[in-house]
């Protein structure tokens, strides 16, 4: 199935690399990631020469699961004020069991 456009199917290729070598981290190291807008968080990078970004949040979650979402950002070809998103996200538990994040809670972070 072809995504339209396909640069955003790169974006979104990119960032479920991201969230891949995300879910091969150890509880405690995702743990200790930086807070979402400290440095280092936003990697910047160019997608088909347009700007994009990709940031990580890890959220601590009152069971004890780590709530872990990679958000992508690009600017659209024709309309600048528009932006084309891709968003991949998992729990990490304590037992270092991975679950996937439900997409509902996409929602949340688009």
């Amino acid at each position: 199935m072809r995504t339209f456009p396909k640069s955003l199917a790169v974006l979104r290729r990119i960032v479920n690399e991201r969230g891949e070598k995300l879910r091969q981290l150890d509880y405690v190291e995702l743990r200790k990631r930086p807070k979402p807008l400290e440095d280092g968080e936003v990697e910047h990078l160019t997608v088909d020469s347009r700007p994009a970004t990709i940031g990580i949040i890890v959220e601590p979650k009152p069971d004890g699961a780590l709530r872990v979402v990679v958000q992508g950002f690009m600017n659209a070809r024709f309309v600048p004020l528009l932006k084309h998103v891709a968003l991949d996200g998992f729990y990490k538990h304590p037992n270092q069991s991975v679950t996937q994040m439900p997409d509902a809670e996409f929602y949340e972070f688009g």
